[in-house]
């Protein structure tokens, strides 16, 4: 089975799934990507294992994706929906194979998704047979753009989860931290951070406790609000040095204003890290259950995430373990194998399906 993946930035997460979906029996992968950006600087040597891949700067080159396409001849095509360039190459190989879009998108509800939804035809379903989405908030979405639920595939976003795990093992608890990683750009939350971390960390030196440090892995423009000494920014971390980063943090922070989905979430939860992030995080749906392995907060809620901050930081050695371990059993729900398996499986169902030769 040959499989292209049509896609924007590449990412570590998204290298192990396309390791995953190469070391199947059978399989054969081509890849398009985006050059990695200055807020995200991924090393392409992460991705050169990969023997057929389209590297490309802004936006892609139509033709030449088709007639790599055309060489390559694949059963099956996920692609980031919204690319002008991949919904030209899928209605290209409407006969031949089957077209997957892959979505994070929220159902907000708004005008601007409605008028989507009613023209959803133009844009979307007729270049596509079915839809990969990341969750239950994204599927909602996909039902409004018109498709079926057989059409609608889970588990578009996996984590290292095993290798987040054995990272954590040796986790060393009498230097607890708080961690964020993600850029340093307003939908992050970063004000919120800034002001419930300060305010934190007065509080609990006024009551003669030890403040946890708050680890800060990421760039971005928003850099200058984390002035409390107890920031320590580590700058952008690649993607093989996050497990060790998060095996040396004690609870994950993820404040922002709006997250589709959040796979560094899941590898928070397969750290065995309590989580606290916002309800707007797509992922908070399946891997941060209140009160369970961590704490669910509103967005731009500073005092909310400060009381989350001090509750998390005071929390006794077997109460912080107990959501440990919640956090682990969640991360489980997605894996690269599970995505892998989604796209060989349900692709070869749909083919069948549609009589595709």
């Amino acid at each position: 089975m040959k499989v292209a993946i049509l896609w924007t930035h590449l990412s570590g997460y998204l290298n192990a799934s396309l390791r995953a979906l190469a070391s199947l029996p059978g399989v054969e992968i081509y890849v398009a990507n985006q050059a990695a950006g200055a807020d995200a600087p991924f090393s392409s040597e992460h991705f050169e294992w990969i023997p057929d891949r389209y590297e490309y700067k802004d936006r892609p080159d139509a033709a030449r994706l088709i007639r790599e396409l055309d060489a390559f001849r694949p059963d099956i095509i996920i692609a980031s929906w919204h690319v002008k360039a991949f919904q030209s190459a899928c209605a290209r190989f409407k006969p031949s194979a089957v077209r997957v879009a892959c979505a994070d998108n929220q159902w907000h509800g708004n005008s601007r998704q409605r008028i989507a939804a009613a023209t959803s035809y133009l844009h979307l379903r007729q270049f596509y047979n079915a839809v990969f989405v990341a969750g239950e908030r994204q599927a909602i979405w996909a039902r409004h753009m018109g498709f079926a639920e057989p059409q609608i595939w889970r588990g578009l976003y996996a984590a290292e989860v095993d290798t987040f795990s054995a990272a954590a093992a040796e986790r060393d608890l009498s230097d607890p931290a708080f961690l964020f990683a993600g850029r340093l750009v307003p939908v992050k939350g970063v004000a919120a951070l800034a002001t419930a971390y300060e305010a934190y960390a007065t509080a609990m030196e006024a009551s003669g406790l030890h403040a946890w440090e708050c680890l800060v892995a990421g760039t971005g423009p928003l850099e200058p609000l984390l002035r409390h000494p107890g920031f320590i920014k580590l700058g952008f971390v690649q993607p093989a040095d996050l497990p060790r980063l998060f095996g040396r943090a004690t609870c994950f922070v993820l404040p922002s204003l709006e997250e589709n989905w959040g796979v560094v979430v899941q590898e928070a939860a397969a750290s065995g890290l309590p989580i606290i992030c916002t309800r707007q995080c797509g992922a908070s749906v399946h891997l941060v259950q209140d009160n369970y392995n961590g704490l669910l907060v509103e967005a731009g809620g500073a005092d909310q995430l400060q009381a989350a901050l001090s509750r998390i930081s005071r929390l006794p050695a077997d109460r912080w373990q107990q959501m440990s371990d919640g956090s682990r059993t969640l991360a489980g729900q997605f894996t690269p194998q599970r995505w892998a398996a989604t796209i060989v499986e349900k692709g070869a169902e749909l083919r069948s399906l549609l009589n595709l030769r």
